[in-house]
């Protein structure tokens, strides 16, 4: 059965392009522009993993994770940003994510992430 990522970001083109490359590696996805909206996926269907966006409009990305994390406590999350904010990035190791990957990142990088995780 192929694992479930759910994306999130709210750069559409992001997600499009992530999602396409990980669908072809075998994965299947779900996308989500808010945390709100990741939230509710999160509730509805069964994801396996959480790729996040740190900085995003309205709930950031660690205020996403720590919600959904109510819901999940297990639930393993990669944290992406384009922004190297030391005190956020403090902040995210809190929440134990499986990786910190900052943008741009390379797409072997977060393949490799993934198969390590899973094959854990």
């Amino acid at each position: 059965m192929k694992k479930i990522i759910l994306i999130v970001d709210d750069e559409e083109i992001l997600i499009r392009t992530i999602s396409k490359l990980l669908e072809r590696a075998g994965y299947q996805t779900a996308r989500a522009n808010t945390g709100q909206d990741a939230l509710l996926l999160t509730e509805s269907e069964k994801i396996d993993l959480i790729i996040c966006d740190m900085r995003m409009p309205g709930m950031n990305g660690v205020e996403t994770v720590t919600e959904i994390r109510k819901l999940r406590p297990d639930m393993p999350v990669i944290f992406v940003t384009g922004y190297a904010d030391q005190k956020t990035e403090v902040v995210a190791q809190t929440l134990k994510p499986v990786a910190y990957i900052h943008k741009p990142f390379d797409i072997q990088e977060l393949l490799g992430t993934l198969k390590k995780h899973f094959e854990d």
